[in-house]
């Protein structure tokens, strides 16, 4: 019975990602090209698209802590709530040309971010010990969809407003989340029980490699990821003068790429180790880099993003493994809170930067700063393997 409920969890969860992938799409593929039509300076275009991810990295230990008090699918079905409200929000917003306005209703929407970050991690609850990397992948990949349905929305909506572009993109997507709550309805996931210690401190966590390393390669790898995507349609349509279908069609194998592995990455992990997979990831990345630079045309820009989506599938897939392997059920809600927080903290300061590098100095010297953070990660990965080496694990 317990196996068909955490595979009627895993199916749901998938469902609402895909719902909150499509949404978070639409918000790449246009938020900074919005920005760029009604920002007062030229590096406030990402403005939006970085608020999005700052409210998302506020909201993410509130949240885990509401989830641990009232469940999660309460906390779920509110964060879809608040979805619907800040996209329909953004497409009044460009119905009258207000930017702050517009950036005040991304920032909203980070709330939703910030809520459905914790899907992988809602799935992992209810699974055995050695399925909770399958069920973050299962998860994950219901992004796959949102593959199609983000950029199909992008294309066929971005002039449904006569007059106002893009402002249609936002009422589709504003529709498209209430369609979450029919899914996160029927979860079931059952609170986790309070014991008296509360489980170990939050501190006691930075002292295991196994934690750290994996909160590292989660934040880092999504952060770099979220660095190259946010820029890159300004690259695309602003400089290359590519068109804003090329630029979909970019983003779109890109999230692909994101998701389509994660049917696999959890028995992949299973058979080689979360630390093989991680490693594979920064090569990856070190090779999406080298393609960035290597030439302006769109199949450059092509292969570079969507080898930045395989790159963070591994990373993020192998760093949240890591993560939730090393919690009990009582500490869940800390400790997952505390990495998510890390990560979207990283991802709200990378994507601020990259609007503001690119806008400064370019796409090459934006690309070029990618490569501290990855060497970062592979630095986290060998100190891994030496401690590993010394006690034997």
């Amino acid at each position: 019975m317990q196996a068909r409920s955490n595979t009627g969890n895993v199916i749901r969860l998938a469902a609402a990602q895909a719902l909150s992938m499509t949404t978070m799409n639409v918000n790449i593929i246009n938020t900074a090209l919005v920005g760029s039509l009604l920002s007062p300076l030229p590096w406030l275009a990402t403005l939006g698209l970085s608020l999005q991810f700052v409210t998302s990295m506020l909201t993410t230990l509130p949240a885990s802590l509401l989830m641990v008090r009232f469940g999660r699918r309460p906390v779920f079905m509110g964060g879809v709530m608040i979805a619907a409200a800040s996209a329909f929000t953004q497409g009044i917003a460009i119905l009258i040309s207000n930017f702050w306005l517009f950036c005040l209703a991304s920032m909203s929407l980070g709330v939703a971010h910030g809520c459905a970050g914790f899907y992988r991690y809602a799935a992992a609850d209810s699974a055995e010990e050695s399925q909770k990397p399958k069920a973050i992948s299962y998860v994950l990949a219901g992004g796959l969809l949102a593959a199609f349905m983000g950029p199909e929305i992008a294309r066929n909506t971005v002039d449904f407003v006569p007059g106002h572009l893009y402002a249609g993109c936002f009422f589709s997507v504003a529709a498209v989340q209430l369609v979450s709550l029919g899914f996160l309805g029927g979860i079931k996931i059952p609170k986790p029980e309070r014991t008296g210690s509360g489980g170990r401190p939050i501190g006691s966590f930075f002292k295991m490699p196994i934690f750290v390393v994996g909160v590292i390669s989660a934040a880092i790898g999504y952060a770099m990821m979220s660095y190259m995507m946010t820029a890159t349609p300004l690259q695309v349509v602003n400089v290359a003068k590519l068109g804003t279908s090329a630029n979909a069609t970019i983003i779109q194998w890109h999230v692909v790429a994101m998701f389509a592995p994660a049917f696999f990455t959890g028995n992949l992990i299973a058979r080689f180790g979360a630390p093989v997979i991680l490693t594979s990831g920064v090569l990856i990345y070190l090779a999406a880099i080298a393609s960035a630079l290597l030439g302006d045309g769109f199949w450059w820009y092509f292969v570079a993003l969507a080898l930045m989506g395989l790159g963070w599938n591994f990373l993020y897939i192998g760093g949240s493994s890591l993560v939730a392997s090393m919690a009990n059920p009582e500490e869940r809600g800390r400790v997952q809170g505390i990495a998510d927080l890390v990560t979207t903290t990283s991802v709200a300061t990378a994507s601020l930067t990259a609007g503001a590098l690119h806008s400064q100095f370019g796409w090459e010297v934006m690309v070029l700063s990618a490569l501290g953070p990855v060497m970062i990660i592979a630095m986290a990965l060998a100190w891994l393997g030496m401690v590993r080496r010394s006690n034997h694990v």
